[in-house]
Order: structure tokens, then sequence, then C-alpha cells
């Protein structure tokens, strides 16, 4: 059950606001039919190559697994980019765009997900941090250099499981084996010059707004990116997700789906 008052105070921040920052976690991306990632049934597991286990995921995020193993590597992260192209982006986008529009400033997202669904929703491509990279950008696995290029159709109407080696993406410069564009754990050749330009146009967006109100939705904390930089922003803090939702200093947590609460959030704006 998702507290009326404390529903109230969010949506009043947000009227207030001159910018909305929208931090966004896995947990955003459910409600457009993503499973989250970690844990059985999620995104990791079911993505997991044929003969693999759910124990063999850890091996699959390292930043070595395109070298090390590069057809289990490009199986699974193939599917992945497959799956999040054939998911919409949930209702809950457009709730934040248009509370967005009603402000001085408009929103600027920052996010740990790969998926693209902000830019597909709409969103400014200009005004998204993805803090880890995304999957809609390949890189050179070497890297030769660091230029990254659009995934554009790859891996439309390919059987995944049926890849071998030759057939795997290559870097048009050099023909090493190309690789997405995000960072993994232990991860010393991701290319990072597209989310360093990122966050400078954050730094530079952030610097007139003067009343701000973070939206943090479905952010974990095993790798707590997304939780420090909506805590490092002045301003109210609404964080919305399914547990550990408590905050310290100015704000609000509420429980649930991001768009269980987002639905509920535009409910009070309508008839305020």
């Amino acid at each position: 059950m998702i507290d009326n008052t404390d529903i109230q105070r969010a949506a009043d921040w947000i009227r207030h606001a001159d910018a909305i920052v929208i931090a966004a976690g896995a947990g955003m991306s459910v409600d457009s039919g993503l499973p989250d990632f970690r844990g059985t049934g999620g995104l990791w597991t079911s993505l997991l190559p044929a003969g693999m286990m759910e124990r063999d995921v850890g091996s699959l995020t390292q930043g070595d697994c395109f070298a090390e193993k590069p057809v289990d590597a490009w199986r699974f992260y193939g599917r992945a980019l497959q799956v999040c192209r054939q998911c919409s982006p949930h209702a809950g986008y457009a709730m934040l765009r248009r509370w967005a529009e009603r402000t001085r400033h408009g929103a600027f997202v920052f996010t740990s997900n790969v998926d693209g669904h902000f830019q597909a929703a709409g969103y400014d491509e200009s005004r998204v941090v993805e803090c880890h990279g995304t999957l809609n950008f390949m890189q050179c696995g070497e890297p030769c250099s660091d230029g990254i290029w659009a995934s554009g159709s790859l891996m439309d109407d390919v059987d995944v499981d049926a890849l071998t080696r030759p057939a795997l993406p290559r870097c048009p410069q050099c023909g090493h084996l190309a690789r997405p564009n995000f960072l993994m754990f232990d991860d010393s050749h991701w290319v990072e010059k597209r989310t360093s330009a990122q966050w400078e146009r954050l730094r530079i967006w952030l610097r007139p707004v003067q009343r701000p109100v973070v939206i943090e939705l479905g952010a974990g904390t095993a790798v707590p990116s997304v939780r420090m930089f909506a805590e490092s922003v002045r301003g109210p803090l609404i964080r919305i997700n399914l547990d550990e939702i408590e905050v310290v200093g100015e704000g609000v947590g509420l429980r649930g789906t991001a768009l269980q609460v987002l639905s509920a959030l535009d409910a009070t704006l309508a008839r305020d």
C-alpha cells in the first residue's frame, strides 16, 4: 500500500520543481517486460547460452569475457540486444516526460540501464547519461581506437544460439572482434568517451537549475551507482523501489514498482 501522505509530498515537490532529475536502475525496465538482472529468473540467467548454468553468469559479466569466451559472450549479449528491442517502454516513461515538460529546465536522465529505453521513449539523446554505457553502440574489443558505432540492426533475425566464431561482429577499422560499448566488471577495455561526454552535458545542464527534484526508480544497492548519484544532487529525493526505500535527509521513500508509483503520482498531480 502506497502512503497517500508521502505521495502528496512527492507530488508537491514535482509541482514546484524547476527541473526533474531522473535516476533509473534496472527496476525501471521491469514494467516494460524486462526481468531484473540478478537471481534465478533474472535477465542475466534467462539469457544464458545453452549448456550454461546460473553459476556461469559471473564469467559473462567480466571485462575479459569477449576475449576469453567470445562465442558464449555474443550468444548471451546478442540475445540481450534482441530482448531489449522487442520490449517497449512502459507508460511511466511518458508520465515523467510530461511532468518535466511543465518545468523550466525539463529533465535529465541518469541511468545504469543499457537497454536504450529512455531514447526509445522519446527522451532527447543529449539529456541522457548512461553511466555503464549501452547495448545500442559497439566498440572494438581490443580496442584499436576510441571509435564507437551504432548497433543498428545487429542481431536482428539472427539465431544467436547458432552463432559461431566466424559470424561474430568485428571492428570495421581493424577487423578485431567487436563488443557492446558498456562497462563490465574489471573492464579495462571499455571505451568511455561517449559516457564521459554525457556526464559533461549533465554538469552543464545542472548549473542554472535552482529547484531540482530527483526521482530515483528501481535502483539497487548491489551496484549502487544510481543511488549514489541520486543522493549527490541537491534537492528532495523521491526514492521508488520494492524494498530499501529509506532516505537520509530531505526526501521520501515510496514502495512499489516504478509504474505503480508513477501512476499514483500522476493521478495526484492531475487532481491538484
